[in-house]
């Protein structure tokens, strides 16, 4: 060989061997790799055919047995018929009214005036009748005694936390009087704000929760406590 044959040996494009580069060996399996395929497709194809499926109904006869309906009930009888011989009704009595007797009017009694000039004036004692006296008045209800000069066995006193807390806040003192009743035990009860100064700080609140918290001496009549009433005042003072 050549150096020049040599050379194209090596560098040359190697010729093409068998069918399109293929080696005919390895065309000849592929052919038949492919033939094996396409006949079992074909086996596949053939062994599913699409075939429509036969059914076989049976038609099962069913005993039906035809029931009579029941027969309706008899129509109820007619009503028996009205009695013919019924009493006819009672005749109606009619009363003749009574006559009026014809009673002449008694004569009109005619009187004649009294002349003004033939008139005598009454100048005998004066005649009384007697009339019945008239009821006596209902006795007045009696009046609930009052306390004037109030002694207390335990004296109540305003503290801090009695002070409304409206009024302390604005820093405004005040007073309120107060009307209870002293129970025979000397407890404070019903009691009412008679007046409060200032108006609408809460005072006279205050000062009924202050005199409930006191003990006053009862009134005694007789030696015996009784019920009475009694006003106080009491003052609320910034300290």
């Amino acid at each position: 060989m050549t150096d020049v044959e040599y050379h194209r040996s090596r560098y040359d494009v190697p010729k093409a061997k068998g069918f399109m580069g293929v080696s005919y060996p390895v065309l000849i399996v592929c052919l038949l790799i492919v033939t094996i395929l396409f006949a079992l497709l074909l086996f596949f194809l053939q062994q599913s055919k699409f075939k429509l499926k036969e059914f076989n109904y049976v038609d099962e006869s069913v005993e039906v047995e035809l029931v009579e309906p029941v027969p309706p009930p008899p129509p109820p009888p007619p009503p028996p018929p009205p009695p013919t011989d019924t009493p006819p009704p009672p005749k109606l009595q009619v009363r003749v009214p009574a006559p009026i007797p014809n009673v002449a009017p008694p004569p009109p009694v005619n009187i004649a005036p009294v002349k003004k000039e033939e008139r005598v004036e009454y100048t005998g004692p004066p005649v009384i009748t007697q009339s019945p006296p008239p009821p006596p008045a209902p006795p007045a209800p009696p009046r609930p005694s009052t306390i004037t000069n109030v002694q207390w066995a335990r004296q109540p006193r305003p503290t801090a936390d009695d002070f409304p807390a409206r009024a302390l806040e604005r820093e405004i003192s005040g007073s309120a009087t107060v009307e209870c009743t002293a129970r025979s035990n000397g407890s404070p009860a019903n009691c009412q704000v008679i007046s409060e100064e200032p108006a609408g700080m809460g005072f006279g609140r205050a000062a009924i929760r202050v005199v409930q918290r006191g003990q006053l001496s009862p009134r005694t009549v007789d030696g015996a406590a009784q019920d009475a009433t009694f006003r106080v005042r009491v003052p609320f003072t910034l300290g």
